[in-house]
């Protein structure tokens, strides 16, 4: 018993605490785990606990004597995999947030803004509605043992002795994270479009009824043309998410590329 203790740790002890660093980068940084969804008393038991029993996976053996730059080095390129890996799944989720803030501006419910735990910071309304509604779907089509088999497999490319970065990873990550802008707007411009139309039909109707006051009429007749447009976008939510969630492993492969 206590010969396998001490091989343990002169041969696997820095094994295991690499990969406790690609999990906690995982676990900090990626949705559903990240944020305050799980709170701090329980995710530190499951990452270590989830590290352990995916050790078991991983055959590689880092000795204990190893220089000290040397395992710096390591635990910090692991963490970076697994922070990488968790802000490419949160893709999605910047993007829904994003098209939240527009749809909230141009409902008129800018000051309608509330404390928002996952990110520590004010969001609009519609903001976290519409981010909730994203992470159910991601929930439903099974998003987070999507992550989990990612990071388990990563091993077999990534090994966890890994002490270096590729010169192509500072340009795969950026390139992948531009798409925050892109799906932001891709989500987005329904509601602009709607609520230019709105608009336009308000600015004819003032000219044409020049008794219709249309501060009164134009604020509650673009909150429900927006509720309306949210309700018949959210199908379509559901099939962008599930798609982005499907495609999710070969995105982070290709971010893995970069190692």
């Amino acid at each position: 018993m206590e010969l396998g203790i001490v091989n343990f740790f002169f041969f696997r002890f820095l094994t295991w605490v690499a990969i406790l660093c690609r999990i906690s980068g995982l676990f900090l940084f990626s949705p559903f785990f990240g944020g305050s969804m799980i709170n701090s008393k329980f995710k530190v038991p499951i990452i270590i606990v989830l590290s352990y029993i995916i050790m078991s996976f991983v055959p590689e053996y880092i000795p204990l004597d190893v220089p000290v730059t040397d395992i710096v080095m390591i635990c910090l390129i692991n963490f970076t995999f697994g922070f990488a890996s968790g802000l490419v799944a949160n893709i999605i989720f910047y993007a829904l947030s994003f098209a939240g803030d527009i749809y909230g501006y141009q409902l008129g419910f800018a000051a309608a803004s509330i404390y928002d735990p996952m990110t520590e910071s004010e969001n609009v309304i519609v903001s976290q509605l519409v981010f909730f509604i994203g992470m159910f779907i991601f929930v439903v089509a099974k998003g987070p043992m999507i992550l989990l088999s990612v990071i388990l497999r990563s091993f077999d490319k990534v090994p966890a002795q890994i002490m270096s970065l590729s010169n192509e990873f500072n340009l795969t990550f950026s390139n992948v994270l531009g798409r925050v802008l892109e799906l932001g707007i891709e989500v987005g411009i329904p509601m602009i479009v709607f609520m230019l139309m709105v608009t336009v039909v308000l600015g004819v109707m003032s000219k044409l009824l020049p008794q219709l006051n249309v501060f009164i009429v134009g604020i509650p007749l673009k909150i429900l043309v927006g509720m309306i447009i949210i309700l018949g976008l959210l199908p379509v939510w559901a099939d962008k998410i599930v798609q982005y969630t499907f495609r999710l492993s070969d995105w982070i492969w290709n971010v893995m590329s970069g190692f």
